[in-house]
């Protein structure tokens, strides 16, 4: 039997600057309501800013029950900073979200899983911040971000930190996070379920979605970083919602500060052994 998935959710600003409307703040509160119908609990990765932004949002979210863990405080990857302005915002970030909750921040998750090779150095910062996981990595190839060579089970860190990687499911060298996002929205539900049935690599599998991920009426506009595969980011939202439904039909996962302990059974990983790293 397939271990229960937990549900994630990266909550961000996604739109292209303050010309187009606000709309993750009603979007998620319908996200809420769709957990809440379902009774499902799981962790919500905030990007600093929002929690500044939109303060009594963040307080909703938490209580419905849902762990708050740490998007960055600014969207951008971590390769794009270097360890000085990554350390002073991320304790930023952890700090607003610990005095707008009232809850610890155990849970960190880089933006587009930007934790690879050249900035593993962010994991002893993690650390010495007081995080006690990191689910930052995608441990294969991927055209944003990739770090091939890492466990694709949950490990921990030499520093005592656990990480849960990103769910893949594949052939050969081609594999991808199916249940993740725009790869969740466009798969054809037989193939996440055969994955679903098959893929057994990790005993913590997740999901993660952001807000835009439900929005039917978002209009288009070029996402920058996603390139020519920017239209990807707006086929089926429509169908997410039933989509999601039936992932989740027979019960989800706690949050993931629940589950470590299966984290912590998958041993240490040295990223010095990895190749192609750089520092």
């Amino acid at each position: 039997m397939a271990a229960p998935i937990t549900f994630t959710l990266d909550l961000e600003d996604h739109r292209p600057d303050e010309s187009f409307p606000l709309r993750y703040p009603t979007v998620m509160r319908r996200v809420l309501e769709f957990l809440a119908e379902r009774n499902i609990t799981g962790t919500i990765f905030v990007v600093g800013e929002v929690a500044q932004a939109e303060p009594d949002l963040i307080r909703e979210v938490a209580a419905h029950g849902h762990e708050i863990g740490l998007h960055a405080w600014r969207h951008v990857p971590v390769t794009s900073l270097d360890e000085e302005t990554f350390r002073s915002e991320t304790a930023k970030g952890k700090a607003l979200l610990e005095d707008v909750t009232g809850h610890p921040v155990e849970g960190y998750r880089a933006p587009t899983f930007s934790l690879v090779p050249a900035s593993v150095w962010a994991v002893d910062v993690l650390g010495e911040l007081g995080f006690t996981y990191s689910s930052s990595v995608l441990p294969a190839p991927n055209p944003l971000f990739g770090f091939p060579g890492a466990p694709r089970h949950p490990f921990m860190w030499p520093n005592g930190l656990a990480e849960l990687p990103t769910p893949l499911a594949g052939l050969g060298p081609l594999n991808v996070p199916y249940l993740g996002g725009t790869y969740f929205r466009i798969l054809p539900w037989p193939l996440v379920a055969l994955a679903r049935r098959f893929v057994t690599s990790s005993p913590v599998p997740w999901t993660y979605v952001h807000p835009y991920d439900f929005d039917t009426e978002e209009r288009y506009w070029p996402v920058p970083d996603a390139g020519r595969m920017a239209p990807l980011l707006w086929v089926n939202r429509k169908r997410m919602f039933a989509k999601l439904d039936r992932l989740m039909a027979k019960g989800a996962g706690a949050p993931l500060r629940e589950r470590l302990d299966e984290a912590r059974r998958g041993g240490v990983f040295n990223p010095a052994e990895a190749r192609g790293e750089q520092r």
